[in-house]
């Protein structure tokens, strides 16, 4: 399969203005297209930090077509680090001798662009919870204790890292946080929900989707639309999303990516 070279104006007319690309990719990528699909890789991160990509075939593309499409990413970029790459779940990845696979997962890229979510929903106060907004620089420590004891240790909502351009926070009626959450900006510019975390004790009351319908209210206020990445076999978050106004772009399987011979 033959994979040519395109600018981003080119790609999004190839691959059907694809969610991924309209709202994940800036003007800053390398990509490809061929006669069974497309492919790209671009920063995650602003300021050209986390380079990663993904590459989209029908279903009657050789088995080989995503291979070759990294293959012709990593030729026309030769000095370009991915950290990550993403085929439809289901699809071969075989990678380019400059990488080595350190890892991979399962998950969903989800947009939303129309929601009947509230900024500040009513269900918080009925359960007697104020939404506070926290600074990702000033509160940097605060987020990151809750979000690792409560959550995921380390803390993937990576406060104090200059990811977040707002963070959330429910706190009850003595002041102690419940819950917290935040939109980080992408490589595009685009909000993407990302490191929310309740107390395990509040959980199942409808705390966290709560919340998540006031970021997903921000963003598209904000920007016009919202995105998110969920683990596909989260199927109760999935449907959570879909009730908000969010659809599955993709499902994808992500390898990620070190340079030949960097310490695993």
């Amino acid at each position: 399969m033959t994979w040519s070279q395109v600018d981003r104006d080119e790609l999004l007319i190839r691959s059907g203005k694809d969610p991924f690309v309209r709202f994940a990719t800036s003007h800053e990528l390398v990509a490809v297209a061929g006669p069974h699909g497309w492919a790209c890789a671009s920063p995650w991160r602003p300021g050209s930090r986390h380079w990663g990509g993904a590459a989209v075939v029908g279903p009657d593309a050789p088995a080989d077509a995503e291979t070759a499409a990294l293959r012709a990413i990593a030729l026309a970029a030769p000095d370009l680090a991915l950290e990550w790459f993403s085929t439809e779940d289901g699809r071969e990845l075989a990678l380019p001798p400059a990488y080595v696979d350190t890892g991979s997962g399962r998950w969903s890229f989800m947009w939303c662009e129309r929601t009947s979510a509230a900024v500040d929903p009513a269900g918080l106060s009925a359960q007697g919870l104020e939404l506070v907004e926290l600074a990702d620089d000033a509160d940097a420590d605060l987020l990151d204790a809750f979000g690792r004891t409560h959550g995921e240790d380390p803390y993937m909502g990576f406060p104090g890292h200059g990811f977040a351009s707002l963070w959330l926070a429910a706190r009850d009626e003595v002041g102690q946080i419940v819950a917290v959450g935040a939109l980080h900006e992408l490589g595009s510019g685009m909000p993407h929900l990302a490191g929310l975390v309740v107390r395990p004790e509040l959980r199942g009351q409808g705390i966290g989707a709560l919340l998540t319908e006031a970021l997903t209210a921000r963003a598209v206020q904000e920007a016009g639309v919202s995105t998110l990445s969920v683990f596909t076999s989260n199927a109760g978050a999935v449907r959570l999303y879909e009730r908000l106004g969010y659809a599955t772009a993709h499902r994808f399987h992500t390898r990620e990516l070190a340079p030949t011979g960097h310490p695993a």
